[in-house]
C-alpha cells in the first residue's frame, strides 16, 4: 500500500518536474531502509521487513509533503469528496485491480505452489527458485522506466496538450494532423528507445519485465486517450494469459519457470500495438 502511494506521488512530482527533489527523498528513505534494517536485524525477518516499511512511509510522507505544498488545498486533514458518486470510475477501479492482477498473479501462484513455496513469515510465503531471477529482472527495468517518464510523461504529452487545443479551438486540419503525427512519432521513439534500453539490460537478466515496461507505455497513452474500454480489455487479458501460462509451466516443471509470466506480457503487448496503431488512424475522425 506503502509502494503505490510513492508510485502515484512520483508521476505526480515528475510532472511539475520535481526530479532533484524526488531524488533527494529517495535516496534519504531507502539510506534509512538499510540502516533501521542493520538496527533492527536482531530481531530476525520481522526486523528486517520493520525496517523497510518503516523507509516507504517516510518516503510517502515526504512525497505528501511536498504535493500538498505545490497545491492550494482547503484546511482540512481529510477529504471525502473521492467517494461521490459523481467522481467514481467502475472501470479505472477494475483496471487499477486487473493491472496489478496481470502483474502479480504469476508469483502468488509459484508462492502457494507446494513444490516452489516456503513459509517466511506467518502468511507470507516465498518462492526462492523464482523470486530471485524476477527481482534481477525487476533491476534491470530501472533504465527503461527513466526512459517512460522522459519520453511518454513529457515528449508526448507536450503534442496531445497541443493537439486537443487545436481540436477545441478550432485548429487547422492541417495543424491538427502534424500534432497527431508528433504524438505518433513522440510515442514510436518513446518505446523504440525503451527496447533498445532494455535489450542492452536483457543481455544480463531477463525479458519479461521489460516487456512490462513497453506494455506500461502503451496502456498510459491509452489513457491520455481516454480509451479506458480499451485499457480493460488489455488488463483482463494478461491476468487470463498470465494465469493459463504459468500454470501450464508450472505442470511442465522447473525448466519453463518464467516463461509463463513473459508469454502473457508479449502477447498482451503486441495486442496493445495493434489496437494503438488503429487508435491513431482514427484520431482526427473520433
Amino acid at each position: 500500500v506503502l509502494m503505490c502511494g510513492v508510485w502515484v506521488l512520483t508521476i505526480l512530482l515528475s510532472g511539475m518536474k520535481r526530479y532533484k527533489a524526488i531524488v533527494v527523498l529517495f535516496g534519504l528513505s531507502y539510506s534509512l531502509i538499510v540502516l533501521s534494517a542493520f538496527w533492527l536485524r536482531s530481531y530476525g525477518l520481522e526486523g528486517l521487513l520493520g525496517g523497510f516499511v518503516f523507509g516507504n512511509f517516510v518516503l510517502l510522507a515526504g512525497m505528501w509533503t511536498m504535493t500538498v505544498r505545490e497545491f492550494s488545498v482547503r484546511q482540512e486533514l481529510i477529504s471525502f469528496e473521492f467517494a461521490q458518486l459523481k467522481l467514481l470510475y467502475p472501470s479505472l477501479m477494475a483496471i487499477g485491480f486487473l493491472y496489478n492482477l496481470g502483474v502479480w498473479v504469476d508469483k502468488f501462484m509459484f508462492w502457494y505452489f507446494a513444490p516452489t513455496s516456503d513459509q517466511i513469515i506467518g502468511l507470507l510465503r516465498a518462492s526462492l527458485i523464482y523470486d530471485l531471477p524476477v527481482f534481477l529482472s525487476y533491476l534491470s527495468i530501472i533504465p527503461g522506466m527513466a526512459v517512460f517518464l522522459v519520453r511518454i510523461e513529457t515528449d508526448f504529452v507536450e503534442f496531445y496538450d497541443k493537439f486537443y487545443d487545436a481540436v477545441r479551438s478550432g485548429g487547422s486540419l492541417e495543424y491538427i494532423e502534424s500534432m497527431r503525427d508528433e504524438m505518433v512519432y513522440s510515442t514510436q521513439q518513446g518505446l523504440g528507445e525503451i527496447a533498445k534500453i532494455q535489450t542492452l539490460a536483457v543481455l544480463v537478466t531477463l525479458v519479461a519485465a521489460g516487456l512490462q515496461v513497453g506494455l506500461m507505455a502503451i496502456l498510459n497513452v491509452f489513457f491520455y486517450l481516454d480509451q479506458r474500454r480499451i485499457v480493460l480489455i488489455l488488463c483482463v487479458q494478461a491476468v487470463l494469459l498470465n494465469i493459463v501460462l504459468t500454470a501450464f509451466t508450472q505442470y511442465f516443471g522447473a525448466a519453463l519457470y518464467g516463461y509463463g509470466f513473459a508469454l502473457a506480457m508479449l502477447i498482451t503487448l503486441c495486442t496493445g500495438l495493434a489496437l494503438l496503431t488503429r487508435q491513431f488512424n482514427r484520431l482526427e475522425y473520433e
